[in-house]
C-alpha cells in the first residue's frame, strides 16, 4: 500500500470528522484491502466452526422435536455441507473476501429459514416455540460472529429477525402472550446486535485510520531520516559520495573483499589549475565545471565497478576493486581520458590542449581489514604531486621504493613538518617603488624552501602543500616574525608587507599572535602590512572579518593582493577598507592590445575612487612603467625594479636612502 500526501490528507480529514458522518470510500476500500488473505481464511475457518455448531444442534432436534427431528437434521447437514463446499471452492478459487462473507451470509439465511421451513410441521408447537428463541444465535452470527461489511449483515440479520417474526406472529400455535413476546425479542436482537455491529465496525474503522496515521508519520520519519543520511553523506554541489561516505565506503570494502585475491585502489584527483579556471570565469563556472566532471567520473567509475566521491575543493577519489597494478593503470587512465573528452575550455591553462584536464595519484592495498585509508589517501596524495610535478594531466601509482629515492620533491609534506627546525626556511625581500619619483617604499617578504640537498623548491610547489597540511600556520608566523625584526634591525623602508594565508587569517589567536610579535621587536603597527589574496572569499567568513577588523584596530596595514584574479572582486573592496589593493600582473601584461590598456585603466580609476591606495605588480619594461605613471598609479613591483633577494644582497644604498 503506497502512503501517497493525498492518503495523508484524507487521513486527516476522515480522523476529525464525527463519527455519525459517513466514512471515507477509499480509506474504507484499503480497510477491506488491508491483510485480506488473513481475513479471507478467518471466514474460511469462521465457516467451518458455524456450521459445525449448526449441526450439533440437531441433538436439540431429536430431544426437542422428535417427530421431524430425522428430516430437520438431514436439512442441517445437507446446508452445511454445501456451503463448506461453496466456502472451500471459493477460497481455493481465490474469491474476493467480499464474495466470501457474501456466502457466509447467505450459508446464515439458508440454515436458519431452512430448518424453520421443516420445524413448523412439528406437532410440538410449545417446544417449537421455546426452541425459536435459538434463532438470534443466526442474528447474533451475522452480526457480530463473521465480520460482515455492515450493509451485509443488516440484510442477513434482518432477513432472518423478519421471518422467525412473522412465523411465531403468523404460524405457531400457542397463546398470543408467546408469540408477541418471541416477535418482540427476536426485533430487540436485531436492533441490539446491528448497533453493536456498527459500533464495532465503527471503533474498527478508527483504529484502523490511526493506525494509518501512525504509518504514514512512521513513513514520514523514515524518509525524513533518509533524507538526513543521504545529506550527511552526499556532496551539496556535485551528488557525489562526501568524504565521511568515502571513508565509511572503505571500511565496507575492506569486509567486503577481506576472503578473495582483490585490491583495493584509492585514487586520488585533483582539477589541474581549476584555481585559474574559477578566477576567470567566476564561482558559477567553476560549479559547472565541477558537476560535470564529477558526472564524468561517477559514471566512469561505474563502469569500472568503482566508488567515485568528492573530497572537497577540486579533489575527487575513487575506490576501486583491482586485480593488480596495471589494472588500477587502466582504471586512473579511463577517469583522466573521460574528463579530457568532455573538452572544457580552460581559459588560463599551461596544458597545450587548452581544455580542463585532471592529475591523479594512487595507492593499492591489499582488500583486507588492516588496510588504513588514510595511509592509502596519504600515498596517493604524494602520487598526485608526482604527477603535477611532471607537468600534470597525467597520473602516477605510488611505489614505495622509487618514491623513497632521491626526489626533492616528492617529500615536500615531511620536509615541511621539520623546516623550521632544520633551517631550510628563509625569505627574500622584493622592493616596493614610487611611480613618480622612484624612490622605495617599502618591501614584501617572501617565503623560500630548500630540500636537504640545499636545492630551492618553487612556491608553486611547497606552498599549496604547505596550505593543505596545515603546516602554513607556523611557517607565516615565522615569516612575519622574521620581518618584523629585519625591519627594526636594518630599516627596510616605511613598511614592511608579508602574504597571509586564508589558514591563518581564520584562526581565532591570529591578531593576538600579530600583536605579540609587534611588542616583542617594538615596531610600529603601522609599519606592518599583511597581503591577503584576492583568492580568499573573506566576505562570509566570520572569524576572518573580525580577525582584519582586530589588526585594523590594532594599527596594521591591510592590503589586498591579486585584484581581478579571484573571488572578492569589488565585493571585498566595498566590504573592507584596505590601505592598498595590488593589481595582478596579468592586466599589465595584457596591455599590448587597446582592450587590456583601457581595463587597466578603468580598474586604476576606480581604486583611486574609492580612496585606494593602487600598486600594481609584474612591471618588467620602462614602457610599463611609464604607462603606470600616466594613469596614476602609486606605487610598482617587478623585476624592472628589483628582484625578490636575501638581506644580506640588497642595495644597501636603497635601504640606508629610507632607513
Amino acid at each position: 500500500m503506497q502512503l501517497t500526501e493525498t492518503i495523508a490528507h484524507r487521513v486527516k480529514e476522515a480522523i476529525a470528522r464525527s463519527t455519525w458522518r459517513s466514512v471515507d470510500p477509499v480509506l474504507l476500500r484499503m480497510m477491506q484491502e488491508a491483510n485480506a488473505n488473513e481475513k479471507r481464511m478467518s471466514v474460511r475457518w469462521g465457516m467451518w466452526a458455524a456450521v459445525l455448531c449448526y449441526v450439533l444442534y440437531g441433538a436439540f432436534d431429536w430431544l426437542l422435536l422428535p417427530d421431524v427431528a430425522y428430516r430437520l437434521v438431514m436439512v442441517r447437514i445437507l446446508v452445511g455441507v454445501i456451503f463448506i463446499g461453496l466456502i472451500e471452492f471459493g477460497f481455493r478459487k481465490n474469491f474476493s473476501l467480499t464474495a466470501l462473507n457474501i456466502l457466509a451470509a447467505l450459508a446464515i439465511v439458508t440454515g436458519a429459514t431452512g430448518w424453520l421451513l421443516f420445524a413448523l410441521e412439528t406437532t410440538h408447537q410449545t417446544a417449537l416455540s421455546n426452541f425459536m428463541m435459538f434463532g438470534t444465535v443466526f442474528v447474533l452470527g451475522a452480526n457480530l460472529f463473521f465480520n460482515f461489511r455492515f450493509m451485509i449483515s443488516a440484510i442477513s440479520s434482518a432477513t432472518v429477525t423478519i421471518t422467525f417474526a412473522l412465523t411465531a406472529l403468523l404460524s405457531l400455535q400457542t397463546e398470543l402472550a408467546n408469540r408477541l413476546v418471541l416477535a418482540a425479542y427476536f426485533i430487540n436482537s436485531l436492533v441490539f446486535s446491528l448497533y453493536l455491529s456498527w459500533r464495532l465496525g465503527s471503533e474498527r474503522y478508527r483504529t484502523f485510520l490511526h493506525s494509518l496515521q501512525a504509518r504514514i508519520q512512521e513513513q514520514a520519519a523514515v524518509e525524513r531520516g533518509q533524507m538526513l543520511s543521504e545529506i550527511a553523506n552526499t556532496d551539496a554541489l556535485t551528488g557525489l559520495r562526501n568524504r565521511r561516505a568515502i571513508t565509511r565506503d572503505f571500511t565496507d570494502l575492506c569486509e567486503q573483499w577481506a576472503t578473495d585475491d582483490s585490491k583495493i585502489g584509492v585514487i586520488l584527483i585533483d582539477v589541474d589549475y581549476f584555481k585559474r579556471f574559477n578566477d576567470r570565469l567566476g564561482h558559477q563556472a567553476g560549479d559547472d565545471c565541477l558537476v560535470s566532471l564529477a558526472n564524468a567520473l561517477s559514471a566512469t567509475a561505474t563502469a569500472n565497478n568503482a566508488i567515485a566521491g568528492r573530497y572537497g575543493g577540486e579533489e575527487f577519489v575513487v575506490l576501486c576493486k583491482v586485480a593488480d597494478c596495471d589494472h588500477l593503470h587502466n582504471v586512473m587512465g579511463k577517469l583522466c581520458r573521460a574528463i579530457e573528452d568532455l573538452r572544457i575550455p580552460h581559459p588560463s591553462t599551461d596544458i597545450a590542449s587548452g581544455i580542463v584536464t585532471i592529475s591523479a595519484g594512487a595507492s593499492l592495498s591489499r582488500a583486507d581489514k588492516s588496510a588504513d585509508f588514510y595511509s592509502l589517501l596519504q600515498e596517493a596524495d604524494r602520487a598526485l604531486y608526482i604527477s603535477k610535478f611532471a607537468g600534470r594531466a597525467t597520473f602516477h601509482i605510488y611505489d614505495r621504493e622509487t618514491m623513497n629515492e632521491d626526489q626533492p620533491h616528492q617529500d615536500i609534506p615531511e620536509l615541511l613538518r621539520t623546516a623550521l627546525e632544520k633551517q631550510l626556511v628563509s625569505v627574500v625581500y622584493q622592493p616596493i617603488y614610487d611611480v613618480e619619483n622612484g624612490s622605495v617604499l617599502g618591501y614584501e617578504t617572501l617565503m623560500r624552501l630548500r630540500n636537504l640537498h640545499g636545492e630551492l623548491i618553487s612556491p608553486a610547489a611547497f606552498i599549496p602543500v604547505a596550505e593543505h597540511t596545515g603546516a602554513i600556520v607556523e611557517l607565516g608566523i615565522w615569516v612575519i616574525d622574521r620581518a618584523c625584526r629585519d625591519m627594526v634591525e636594518y630599516g627596510l623602508g616605511a613598511v614592511v608587507s608579508a602574504n597571509v594565508s586564508p589558514i591563518q587569517l581564520k584562526a581565532p589567536s591570529f591578531p593576538l599572535r600579530i600583536a605579540e610579535i609587534l611588542q616583542r621587536h617594538g615596531l610600529a603597527p603601522h609599519k606592518l602590512a599583511l597581503e591577503i589574496t584576492e583568492g580568499i572569499d573573506i566576505v562570509p567568513e566570520a572569524q576572518a572579518e573580525w580577525n582584519i577588523q582586530q589588526l585594523r584596530s590594532l594599527g596594521v596595514q591591510i592590503w589586498l593582493d591579486d585584484f581581478g584574479t579571484g573571488f572578492a572582486g569589488l565585493a571585498s573592496i566595498r566590504h573592507f577598507e584596505f590601505d592598498v589593493v595590488k593589481i595582478d600582473r596579468s592586466f599589465l601584461h595584457d596591455c599590448q592590445t587597446a582592450e587590456g590598456r583601457m581595463m587597466l585603466h578603468d580598474m586604476v580609476k576606480l581604486l583611486r575612487n574609492l580612496g585606494h591606495m593602487v600598486l600594481v605588480e609584474g612591471v618588467e619594461t620602462a614602457g610599463q612603467q611609464a604607462l603606470l605613471r600616466r594613469l596614476g598609479v602609486h606605487a610598482m613591483q617587478g623585476f624592472l625594479v628589483g628582484r625578490p633577494l636575501p638581506l644580506e644582497t640588497l642595495d644597501r644604498a636603497k635601504v640606508d636612502r629610507v632607513a
